[in-house]
């Protein structure tokens, strides 16, 4: 705050100060001091006094008016103030804010005395020597103090032990550590007190209580007394300094007088005395030893710089218990790090990767649960929102243009959130590409935070005996508890920093998986067109073998034939056997060049899948071509009604035939009872063909489908092992799938799908 929205003193014309106006009062120009020390304005050159408090004359002896003009020589020893001299000479006190000496005015007037500057003068503090603060047990104490400090075991047991320590050192009835919020509430973290006394540990303080240019003079000053909060101030003589014709400069005296309004927040908080000793890092002000105590406390000088040296070192040691604190948490959140890109580097397929258990990704920042998205597909894993509203949430983050975000509150920020904040009031996301199509985003639950104000923190107002209403500083400090919701604990700076590292990695091994992606697909492309050229030549060779085979297997029956008309009987036995056999081998060639010209037929040249086809009429005609095969085996059939399904007539056709004629043919010794039904499960129909045969171990279920695989003797059940190759080929190109379902000794069920006829559905595929 400049000094040019400060209020004028109220010594000085000022407005009364209250807590509308508090913010602006000028407590560094109180015009006064404290009444249990004395106070010398002297010029920086000559060393002459040129204002003094009105209570020189019980430190000196001399009243104000036979004081002022004379040098600081005339009244003092020689040796001191040679001293004195030759350090203003070789130092400046901006070093060293204050020179601590002492000053002997003779007649056994001899005080504690402090100098520093303001601005061209030096104003000297005289207080009364206290020999117990020099002796050598108190030393023995601050010895004490900065072991024990130094040996605490994290940051909360420091202050504990800061608080305990002061408490030693002061004797003061209650010690605080208090420590400022980012908004400048503060809150007691840490408390040494007497048992009677009840306790202000864990409550909060709104930021009004200790005004913006009291923790700006805190900086500045690391220690400020009031040694009695009902003593009447010392008013400076003369009340503007003559040299600078303006109020004299006193933030930096130890003796400056109390703002009025906080001696009466003192009063309301029945404390009688208060030392305050400021915790700076960085230059910022992290909080404050508060002491208390219930009756008035002159702290002597020896006292008040140990405990301000301790103030130092406490500063020094949270940094450091900090500073050691989050190594521990860098280092856990590294070594989970390095896990994640083991995991990903060099995978096709981070999203499976990064999913799996072991590797714990919720965890990693200490969340409850984790959205990700990697080519195309989105997993949640623990507590979080649906992913319709991570999908908004998505939506949302990528708007700002940002590729990181956190927040322990997002409600306030997108209060679409407030429907999940139990799940999710804290989000830590990153986008992994450009644009926010693939990412990783944290999810933490809500937290609800009590916060237990000491006091109401709202400004009350008090009425006066004339009815007016005057804003005054809290009266109770009694416990009022407020309930903080959509909040959940905060992202700590590493886990954010250590987040934002595994971003720049998965981008760089992103890059790398495209790159190798592409050399894939590349030679993916390449292996897939000479397949398909050798597929084609295999295809065109067996198609051309097949038929080619047909005719001179042709002429081969017929000349068998003949040759078993004209010499079966005639011959021997052996004879008539080796004939039986080559009739035999020769129609079971034939059967073979059949079935493999069938199978071939399918991949070759375009065939329509898109025409409505009649399961029923197609069924019936299958039937009809098996009739004598019913009979001869007096097979039951039952037939379930039929849907109209899309597909090629003729390919559908030959797989029921296939499917049937193995019904009847691995019937076992029994008639062969055969159920066909169909089931519409949305845009496909489910057709089943149930035997009561001789069943199939599970081992086989995929191999029967495979070329040439029989699972029987040729001797007991003939067939050549493609009949069912070719129904998986035929529903394959249907864009459907055949399976069998069965128990050995207790029957089969063959299953294949197909789309349902639908009016205005999809293209059939063509092949």
């Amino acid at each position: 705050m400049m000094d040019s929205e400060l209020l004028p003193p109220e010594n000085l014309g000022g407005p009364r100060i209250d807590t509308t106006n508090c913010a602006r009062e000028p407590i560094h120009i109180p015009g006064s001091i404290q009444p249990h020390g004395a106070l010398l304005v002297l010029t920086a050159a000559e060393l002459r006094i040129v204002q003094v408090s009105a209570n020189v004359e019980h430190f000196l002896g001399h009243a104000p008016e036979q004081v002022l003009g004379r040098s600081l020589a005339d009244l003092a020893a020689a040796s001191e103030v040679e001293a004195l001299a030759r350090f203003l000479a070789g130092e400046t006190l901006e070093k060293n804010a204050q020179y601590v000496f002492c000053l002997n005015f003779g007649e056994r007037r001899v005080y504690d005395a402090t100098a520093h500057r303001a601005d061209a003068l030096v104003i000297v503090e005289l207080e009364e020597q206290d020999a117990a603060a020099s002796s050598a047990g108190f030393y023995h104490s601050i010895k004490n103090a900065l072991s024990e400090l130094e040996g605490a075991e994290g940051v909360a047991a420091l202050l504990s032990s800061a608080a305990r320590q002061v408490r030693h050192l002061t004797g003061f009835d209650r010690v605080m550590i208090y420590r400022f919020a980012e908004d400048d509430s503060g809150e007691v973290v840490a408390e040494a007190q007497r048992e009677d006394l009840h306790s202000f540990l864990g409550h909060r303080f709104p930021e009004s209580d200790i005004p913006r240019q009291a923790r700006a003079l805190y900086v500045k000053n690391l220690l400020r007394l009031t040694a009695d909060v009902d003593a009447p101030p010392s008013p400076l003589v003369p009340l503007l300094n003559p040299v600078t014709g303006a109020p004299l400069n006193l933030g930096g005296a130890v003796l400056r007088s109390t703002s009025p309004m906080h001696l009466q927040y003192l009063r309301n908080m029945e404390v009688a005395s208060s030392l305050s000793v400021s915790i700076v890092q960085d230059g910022r002000l992290w909080g404050l030893i508060s002491c208390h105590h219930t009756r008035a406390k002159i702290v002597p000088q020896a006292v008040r710089a140990a405990c301000e040296f301790l103030g130092r070192v406490l500063a020094l040691q949270i940094s450091a218990k900090r500073a050691a604190e989050t190594f521990r948490l860098r280092q856990e959140l590294q070594q989970h790090n390095v896990r994640i890109v083991n995991a990903v580097t060099g995978t096709l397929t981070p999203l499976e990767e990064l999913v799996r258990p072991e590797l714990n990704l919720a965890a990693f920042v200490r969340a409850g649960g984790v959205a990700l998205r990697f080519d195309g597909r989105s997993v949640l894993l623990g507590a979080t929102p649906d992913q319709v509203r991570v999908d908004a949430l998505v939506g949302w983050l990528k708007s700002r243009g940002e590729l990181e975000y956190h927040s322990s509150s997002l409600s306030r920020v997108f209060p679409q959130a407030a429907e999940y904040a139990r799940l999710a009031s804290g989000v830590l996301g990153v986008s992994v590409s450009a644009g926010w199509d693939e990412y990783i985003v944290w999810f933490r639950p809500e937290v609800p935070l009590e916060i237990t104000w000491g006091g109401n923190p709202n400004k009350p107002v008090q009425v006066t005996a004339d009815g007016t209403a005057q804003l005054t500083p809290r009266a109770s400090f009694a416990a009022y508890v407020e309930t903080v919701r959509e909040t959940a604990l905060p992202w700590h700076p590493a886990e954010v920093e250590e987040v934002s590292a595994l971003r720049a990695t998965l981008v760089e091994a992103q890059g790398a998986r495209l790159t190798l992606l592409r050399e894939l697909n590349a030679r993916l492309e390449r292996t897939n067109r000479e397949l398909e050229r050798s597929n084609a030549e295999l295809r065109r060779f067996a198609f051309v073998t097949a038929h080619d085979l047909q005719e001179p297997l042709r002429v081969l029956n017929n000349f068998l034939g003949l040759f078993s008309k004209r010499y079966v009987g005639r011959l021997d036995a052996d004879a008539d056997q080796l004939i039986s056999f080559a009739m035999s081998e020769a129609g079971r060639l034939r059967s073979l060049i059949r079935d493999l010209y069938a199978y071939t037929e399918i991949g070759t040249g375009p065939a329509d899948f898109s025409r409505t086809v009649s399961l029923e009429d197609t069924l019936s005609s299958v039937l009809s071509a098996l009739q004598p095969r019913l009979e001869e085996t007096r097979a039951v059939l039952v037939r379930d009604p039929l849907p109209q399904v899309r597909g090629n007539p003729g390919r559908l056709e030959q797989v029921l035939h296939h499917l049937l004629d193995n019904a009847l043919k691995f019937s076992g010794p029994l008639p062969p009872r055969v159920h066909v039904s169909a089931e519409v499960l949305g845009s496909e129909c489910r057709v089943s063909v149930r035997d009561q045969g001789i069943g199939i171990a599970p081992e086989y279920f995929g191999k029967i489908f495979e070329v040439f695989q029989r699972l029987n003797r040729l001797e007991d059940y003939p067939g050549n092992g493609i009949g069912l190759a070719i129904c998986r080929k035929i529903v394959e190109q249907h864009g459907g799938q055949v399976w069998v379902e069965s128990v050995l000794g207790q029957g089969s069920t063959f299953c294949f799908t197909v789309p349902v006829e639908r009016a205005g559905g999809r293209d059939a595929p063509t092949v």
